[in-house]
């Protein structure tokens, strides 16, 4: 049992190394070397130069014609021209702001994933410190173990006790090691959750203890604080800002664009050159573009408002339950503080009031309650990360 305890210390210990203070350090790694946040942010740059790309100027028109006279005796004729096609300012002017707004709704998408990769990190992180947390108390519920056992064991080489109870003492050091085992391998699986999400880079994670949660004592307050960073919010704020840009370019869209060039025209003995202009005048497409671009604006608003109401009451629905989780740890904390009786089943056994049997049950509600205990506070702590993820 001593050499099956060393090696539960060993996993922890022996963890690969990796430089990070708590869990803010941990997510600090993972941030900078997640191979998807990476890849995210190059397609991110890409989808940016995409949106740009659309408002280039169109691209010149270069034409020549060379025409075979008949009869011969009039000669041939060559035609050469080069012009560029141009928007107004105006036009030009919105098509940019459009492109703006869409670099914005980027951003918020990039923030979006990213949240979600880093409250996956942090979940992952909690549950950590929350095997390494039970891992130690195992470790003492098996010393303790291990000392009944060996006590039993000489009571029964002495005639002083049956085989029953010391088998009932053999089945809960049992136990305790077989929930170590699992634990252990749990907390394994974890360790290598984090490596994958830090680009395949092993973490340490030793903290036994979570950091007290900052919920704020308003949640109205507090939201109304913290909405417009909400990704989600701010991508339907920058869809309907885009959408209403939109709007605007596609009425500037009715003015005409012209076109600017060069014309040589050649015949025999002659030669004609100058300047050419175009305008090209949308009579028919402009009213169709600004209805649809109209029925879009709505919707984006529309949107917005819904996006808005949703975020909110998930929002306070995540913070009913992480309140209520917090009030359960503490006062599952206090209870757990006035009715410790580990110590008091100990002096009753030694003094032969109760027996082997009535220990043990009693040391195992005891223990129930103190994973019940470990449970509750990872699970607040989870909460918390899932109110706040999109602060990280």
């Amino acid at each position: 049992m001593k050499r099956f305890s060393l090696w539960i210390v060993a996993i922890i210990a022996t963890t690969p190394l990796y430089a990070q203070n708590g869990i803010e350090g941990v997510l600090a790694e993972i941030e900078a070397n997640n191979t998807t946040l990476k890849a995210l942010k190059k397609s991110a740059e890409a989808q940016k130069r995409e949106n740009h790309a659309e408002n280039a100027l169109a691209d010149p028109e270069v034409g020549y014609n060379r025409l075979w006279g008949s009869p011969g005796t009039i000669g041939n004729r060559t035609d050469v021209s080069a012009s560029q096609e141009f928007d107004f300012p105006t036009i030009t002017g919105a098509k940019t702001s459009v492109a703006r707004r869409k670099d914005d709704m980027v951003d918020w998408q990039y923030k979006a994933e990213r949240a979600a990769i880093l409250l996956e990190a942090k979940k992952a992180v909690i549950d950590v410190i929350y095997y390494n947390k039970y891992l130690a108390e195992l470790e003492r519920r098996l010393s303790h173990a291990n000392a009944i056992h060996s006590a039993q064991k000489r009571s029964l080489e002495a005639g002083a006790s049956n085989q029953l109870e010391y088998n009932n003492v053999s089945l809960n050091l049992s136990q305790i090691v077989t929930d170590m085992k699992k634990a252990g391998a749990e907390r394994q699986a974890l360790m290598a959750q984090l490596a994958r999400l830090n680009g395949g880079q092993p973490l340490k994670v030793t903290e036994t203890e979570y950091s007290l949660p900052d919920l704020p004592a308003d949640f109205d307050s507090w939201y109304m604080q913290v909405a417009a960073a909400h990704p989600s919010v701010g991508f339907a704020e920058s869809q309907t800002e885009m959408s209403r840009k939109q709007l605007s370019a596609a009425r500037q869209s009715a003015l005409p664009s012209f076109s600017l060039g060069y014309m040589s025209e050649k015949t025999m003995g002659e030669q004609f050159q100058g300047v050419t202009v175009g305008l090209s005048v949308p009579l028919w497409s402009s009213g169709r573009r600004i209805k649809q671009a109209k029925r879009e604006n709505e919707a984006a608003n529309a949107m917005r408002e819904d996006t808005k109401e949703q975020i909110r009451g998930v929002l306070n629905e995540r913070y009913t339950r992480a309140r209520g989780l917090m009030t359960a740890a503490e006062e599952t904390k206090k209870a757990l503080a006035k009715a410790d009786n580990s110590q008091l089943l100990t002096k009753a056994l030694k003094a032969g009031e109760i027996s082997i049997v009535e220990y043990l049950v009693g040391l195992s509600y005891y223990y129930d309650a103190i994973d019940n205990m470990l449970t509750i506070e990872c699970d607040c702590q989870k909460a918390c990360a899932e109110l706040t993820d999109f602060l990280l």
